[in-house]
């Protein structure tokens, strides 16, 4: 049986390698000079004192960056070529009847070909987020953004969360439907509509965010790397005032000037306050938001097996 597997799907697993490999080319050779020219403009800003590089240091990386980035779709991507074909082809040509017939069990057929589809989704996902994370280092020394968007969901641990989660999905979703068309549709909008809801209305609130303030005309000290979730001016009763802000009467008498009303506004008790994920709360949101998608890709496999085995009873 595991030699028909891997004739069937020999072909996917030989062009899927060849991209990786290709991909992991161009990601090595970018990623040690990215590394080189950033150390090397580190040493420059120490000899001279001046470190004005940040916004034009890679500018000319903008297509590997692009291809980087990119890596965020290849959940999706696994999920529909992988999961979503995986028992709804086989269900909508009934090559399942034919299987079933020989010596193959039902149980045996089912759990050994979305064993192999996870156990693949797994090594693919690791490679390429194993390469991203990598090649992101200088980047995240350079900017201190890797708490934030695509570079939350490309590096580490969650990426490969998400495509367990994918391809559980699709596998799913061929059980549900038994036609690859409508497989394919329902894992695409359902993992955008999961992560989307994730990505904005749970992620924020895993660990509760440290607020800070600030005088109004002094500087931020946040920790670099923290996720920035609000920054507002509060007046002394810790009311935020949106986006305007009106002097009151009690500085009428300073100098019609903005640094003397700045001056009198942190005299009566107004502040900067900056709301913020830290550092170090990093690694939780990682395994939080890894393990969210794990036990959702058990529990679509759990439903997918025991749904596909009554069904056809």
């Amino acid at each position: 049986m595991t030699w028909l597997l891997w004739r069937q799907y020999r072909a996917a697993a030989f062009v899927t390698g060849a991209i990786v490999a290709i991909f992991a080319v161009a990601v090595l050779l970018t990623g040690v000079h990215m590394s080189h020219v950033y150390n090397d403009a580190i040493q420059t800003c120490t000899r001279n004192g001046t470190c004005d590089f940040v916004g034009n240091l890679f500018s000319g990386y903008g297509a590997i960056v692009d291809i980087v980035h990119l890596s965020i779709v290849l959940p999706v991507l696994l999920g529909v070529f992988l999961g979503a074909t995986l028992i709804a082809r086989e269900t909508e040509n009934s090559t399942h009847i034919l299987l079933w017939t020989q010596t193959v069990r039902r149980r045996s057929w089912l759990v050994t070909k979305i064993a192999i589809a996870l156990g693949a989704t797994l090594a693919a996902s690791a490679v390429v987020t194993a390469l991203v994370t990598w090649w992101s280092g200088t980047p995240n020394a350079l900017y201190g953004n890797r708490f934030e968007g695509a570079e939350f969901d490309t590096q580490n641990i969650v990426p490969i969360a998400y495509s367990l989660f994918a391809v559980a999905l699709g596998i799913a979703a061929g059980a549900l439907w038994r036609r690859t068309l409508p497989a394919l549709a329902t894992t695409v909008l359902v993992y955008i509509g999961v992560r989307l809801a994730v990505g904005v209305y749970a992620r924020p609130h895993y660990m509760k965010a440290v607020s800070k303030s600030f005088p109004l005309d002094g500087p931020e000290s946040i920790p670099s790397g923290s996720w920035v979730r609000q920054r507002a001016i509060v007046d002394p009763a810790g009311h935020s005032l949106g986006a305007t802000l009106r002097v009151p009467s009690a500085c009428g008498g300073v100098p019609d000037t903005k640094g003397a009303a700045i001056s009198c506004l942190n005299h009566l008790g107004y502040r900067n306050v900056a709301t913020y994920q830290p550092p170090s709360h990093y690694w939780n949101f990682q395994w939080i938001e890894a393990g969210l998608f794990v036990v959702l890709a058990a529990a679509l496999v759990g439903f997918a097996i025991l749904y596909t085995l009554r069904r056809d009873a």
